[in-house]
């Protein structure tokens, strides 16, 4: 019963919430300051968000498949497909039917999408270094495994 009690201010139905202490209020504003700053970056090098992601992903994981791609980057399928057309008739990627299972479309990486991945990377660096001031390692680790129970509390409907 105790512990109930204590986890209730950061319930929004309960007497005792402060949305200055609501970790969900905090997630927000921190994404949608990450994400203004990221734009801002990418913009100067004719690029976006969902590119960087799908670039990032593939760099990391080579070849993809674009349901994978869609899990990883956090993009909708139907909005996936259209970003991967988008990037292949840019020239930073290449698709191809899975050889195992042809109901699946691989991704991979093309020279052109790795010379535009290292250039995104140098841009953004700074927001990372910017994010994480004032951050051990340690509490950064922390945060992250806090981070992912929040995810898979959600994720085990």
């Amino acid at each position: 019963m105790p512990a109930k009690k204590k986890i209730s201010r950061f319930l929004p139905d309960s007497e005792a919430f402060r949305y200055e202490d609501f970790p969900f209020y905090w997630l927000a504003r921190v994404h949608g300051i990450y994400a203004l700053e990221m734009e801002r970056v990418l913009k100067k090098l004719g690029t976006d968000i969902p590119t960087r992601r799908v670039l990032m992903m593939l760099r990391l994981h080579g070849t993809v498949s674009v349901s994978e791609l869609a899990t990883h980057s956090i993009i909708k399928l139907s909005t996936l497909t259209r970003i991967i057309q988008r990037m292949r008739e840019e020239g930073l990627v290449e698709t191809k039917t899975n050889a195992e299972d042809a109901r699946i479309t691989d991704v991979h990486i093309t020279q052109k999408g790795e010379e535009l991945a290292d250039r995104i990377q140098q841009a953004t660096r700074k927001i990372f270094v910017k994010g994480y001031q004032g951050l051990t390692e340690s509490q950064l680790t922390k945060f992250t495994e806090t981070l992912q129970v929040i995810f898979r509390n959600f994720a085990d409907d």
